[in-house]
């Protein structure tokens, strides 16, 4: 059953407790490291002091395994923690364990720590992350986790909770082990858009061990009035999406407009090249992004006669999907591909940032469904083809990604039990806009908190 953070503060020193027992019980695989003895400090204080976080297991947490969901960076300790750990910390949170998630966010590699199953449905999946699920099962009020290829908002989709990406480069990735350096984003996942903010704006600001980190502390608040917002949706994002889930999408626009919003539909042309794009060049990122998974530096090694043979018994710890990534993703940067592909698909990427750009100044916000289908069943292709090699869930979370865009996803509606999820997107830097229409959505609906979780 979801909890807020007030929930959690109210039982004071018992938070972490309550929170460690509820993980104990459920049998979600919402977790691959739970901090046992985790606990807040005496003295704790801050906005969230007391309140227990979960962190993706591909963030760095000093002292405490990070694996990445993968056996090659198994019993990987980090000796320090990443920005965003720290700043919860230092404001009174409680880091009570890592959320399971695809081996290293890579779209349909599987965890080798087992299924996410959504608390909703156990039969179903509980996305490419757990952080969403151990929201929704009321072990933790809100989670951090790293949104590459949609990880985040696509599970808070299928689970049900409030997700948040902020614009590229407002919270530090210092300390983020990730596949893929241009698309890749630390956000936040609660069970309201308001706890997801709270916990968004403590681990928000410039850091400078982060290349690019924003110079000036993002603000998610005093965003534009739903009252005469002009609210874009692009025709090309509604492609493929099953008859429900658009019905409940349907069912969200109207609600926008009762707020005063003003809904139109258009054409977004590069629209049809986002996927193709965004794989590419996530698949040419992350095969330069894992090199460093060898034996030789940190995780396991397999031992062997020579130092190729050891390399390449070592990287057969990758998973299948992983490896064929790493392996389309040097062929596609080979002397012979690179221009044809990858430096296409970079100049393509320009066109759909120039294109959003021009969007922007006509629109003050874009709408579409985050995925194309409620939780598929446990062991099932995810509707979308997020089991298929190079395939992201749609075009307007490949897009988002590409253009380092705000968005957010919200609960919409319900298919049976199973909730269907809103992105809302904004202009670079218009978080607040987007904060602002999430929270007057949410609070127009009733799709938080019912039906509970099972």
């Amino acid at each position: 059953m979801t909890k807020d953070i007030a929930a959690f503060k109210a039982a004071g020193s018992k938070a972490a407790l309550d929170s460690l027992d509820k993980i104990k019980k459920d049998d979600l695989g919402t977790f691959i490291t739970v901090c046992s003895d985790a606990k807040a400090a005496d003295s704790a204080a801050g906005p969230l002091a007391g309140v227990p976080i979960a962190v993706s297991d591909n963030i760095s947490t000093k002292g405490v395994e990070t694996t990445c969901a993968s056996h090659i960076v198994k019993g990987y300790v980090p000796p320090f923690s990443g920005k965003a750990v720290d700043d919860l910390e230092k404001a009174g949170a409680v880091i009570i364990g890592k959320t399971n998630m695809n081996e290293f966010g890579l779209l349909g590699a599987a965890s080798a720590y087992g299924p996410i199953k959504n608390p909703r449905d156990k039969s179903k999946k509980g996305g490419p992350s757990a952080s969403a699920a151990a929201v929704a099962a009321g072990e933790v009020p809100a989670a951090v986790c790293s949104d590459a290829g949609g990880l985040l908002r696509v599970s808070a989709s299928f689970c049900g909770t409030a997700a948040f990406k902020p614009s590229y480069g407002a919270v530090s990735r210092f300390g983020l082990i990730y596949y893929t350096g241009s698309l890749d984003q630390i956000g936040v996942t609660a069970t309201t858009v308001s706890d997801a903010v709270t916990v968004l704006d403590v681990i928000s600001g410039n850091d400078n061990r982060d290349t690019t980190s924003l110079p000036e502390k993002m603000n998610y608040t005093g965003g534009k009035s739903l009252d005469g917002c002009k609210i874009g949706i692009p025709e090309e994002f509604l492609e493929d999406v099953s008859a429900d889930v658009l019905k409940t999408f349907e069912e969200a626009v109207a609600t926008f407009e009762k707020l005063g919003a003003k809904c139109m539909k258009f054409s977004l042309k590069t629209a049809k090249y986002m996927q193709s794009v965004h794989d590419i060049i996530a698949a040419g990122e992350s095969s330069a992004m894992l090199a460093k998974f060898d034996g030789t530096r940190f995780g396991p090694r397999v031992e062997a006669d020579n130092w190729h043979e050891m390399i390449s018994k070592t990287r057969g710890l990758f998973g299948p999907v992983a490896q064929r990534r790493i392996m389309t993703g040097i062929h596609l940067l080979m002397a012979g591909q690179y221009n044809d592909y990858y430096m296409k698909s970079m100049q393509t990427r320009t066109l759909i940032i120039d294109e959003f750009e021009s969007v922007f100044k006509e629109y003050d916000l874009l709408i579409s469904p985050t995925a194309k289908t409620v939780a598929p069943d446990l062991g099932g292709a995810c509707g979308g083809g997020c089991d298929l090699e190079l395939s992201s869930y749609s075009a307007a979370i490949a897009g988002v990604d590409l253009a380092g865009l705000p968005a957010a996803s919200v609960p919409c509606g319900f298919i049976g039990n199973l909730p269907a999820g809103l992105q809302i997107i904004g202009g670079y830097l218009k978080d607040a806009d987007v904060v602002a229409a999430a929270e007057a959505f949410e609070n127009a609906t009733d799709f938080v908190k019912f039906p509970e979780a099972v």
